[in-house]
């Protein structure tokens, strides 16, 4: 996930019971997605979203198990690093295309769509980027960003992640509704309307999509959230600027309840505009989910059937997209750190790169090959 950590791990740790109790509740959270308004079954025998994960070139390019991996599960490939800035622009008047063309031709060998994350984003920039003192020179570089690198792949990636984490953490915590970033700070908030502007003039057949985190959660913080993005869509359909696609990160903590009503509203309301859904970064967060690997896997497949069922109620999302496919690569590991020290557990393969029961929950919403 690409949000801040800082003060996650704030809370005392959980004793057995209350993660007992958790496991308990996201078995009840499943049953009662499901049956929001139509069976599980139905939801599988309707759903034809498309099924991908991102891939990160380090294993791509050392484990044979990790390509195979790709080919057999996924209809679409995203490069997961190799198409930031700090990937491309080392310097500032050149562009490194080498490790998104490795990943971008094998996808293309192997007929697989291609997703491309990100053009604009706050973080992952080269220093030089993070050190533009003007209006005029951080909006020439971004305009020359996004019409370099769309330009190169148009027609090749279908679908874009154009602005990446724009909202703020907390739009009721007083700083804005709009998260700080250079490209604010310089820009002001009509950047997001400049890069999807450009995005859609260099390639408008592309899908154009605003990616961030957290819609899944009954709070208030995640209810402002979504409010938020919903102006942002609005402003940006009022003054004619195509944008397709809400992406949903949904990295997944275990701890936290899932809003199922507020889920469904949202994608409502995406629909009456005219956008639709992804889902971009999927995994669970399951470090406070109980040791035991069978448990946390159940765990983990009923708070994905929870999230995916009430996502695919208005209308499917365009893609389900896992953030790496096999728990032997995931960034939660190091991220979030259980407190008995036991390795993540939070994709659909594990580390020897076997199915486990959120691989199934994926394939009911899914084309996922098997």
């Amino acid at each position: 996930m690409e949000q801040s950590c800082v003060g996650i791990r704030a809370a005392a740790s959980l004793n057995w019971i209350v993660m007992t109790q958790i496991t308990r509740r996201h078995f009840l959270q499943a049953a009662a997605a499901a049956s929001l308004s139509v069976p599980t079954a139905a939801l599988a025998q309707r759903a034809t979203s498309a099924f991908g994960s991102a891939a990160q070139i380090e294993f791509f390019r050392t484990d044979p198990r990790y390509r195979e991996a790709l080919l057999r599960y996924c209809d679409v490939i995203v490069p997961m690093n190799d198409l930031k800035w700090e990937a491309l622009r080392h310097t500032r008047d050149g562009f490194d295309f080498s490790g998104a063309d490795e990943l971008i031709g094998f996808a293309r060998n192997a007929g697989k769509t291609l997703r491309g994350h990100t053009l604009v984003w706050g973080d992952a920039l080269p220093p030089w980027a993070k050190e533009m003192k003007t209006a005029a020179e951080a909006e020439r570089e971004l305009i020359r960003h996004i019409e370099t690198v769309v330009d190169r792949y148009k027609g090749v990636i279908a679908s874009w992640d154009v602005v990446n984490e724009v909202i703020a953490h907390d739009p009721l915590a007083g700083a804005g509704a709009l998260r700080d970033t250079i490209w604010l700070r310089l820009l002001g908030p009509g950047y997001i309307e400049t890069a999807f502007r450009t995005a859609a003039r260099v390639d408008p057949s592309a899908r154009l999509v605003l990616n961030d985190y957290d819609f899944e959660n009954p709070d208030p913080r995640t209810r402002a959230r979504r409010e938020e993005a919903i102006r942002i869509i609005r402003r940006l359909k009022d003054k004619g600027i195509p944008i397709h696609t809400v992406g949903f990160q949904a990295h997944l903590y275990g701890e936290r309840d899932m809003d199922g009503p507020g889920l469904q509203k949202f994608c409502l309301d995406l629909s009456k505009l005219d956008v639709g859904t992804v889902v971009t970064e999927l995994d669970v967060i399951d470090w406070r989910f109980p040791p035991e690997p069978a448990a946390r896997d159940q765990a983990a497949a009923n708070l994905v059937q929870s999230f995916l069922s009430a996502m695919s109620l208005i209308n499917r999302p365009e893609a389900i997209i896992t953030w790496g496919m096999s728990d032997a690569n995931s960034w939660i590991s190091t991220t979030f750190k259980r407190d008995d020290r036991r390795p993540s557990r939070p994709l659909p393969l594990d580390v020897n790169y076997k199915p486990k029961p959120m691989m199934k929950v994926i394939e009911q919403f899914t084309r996922a090959r098997v």
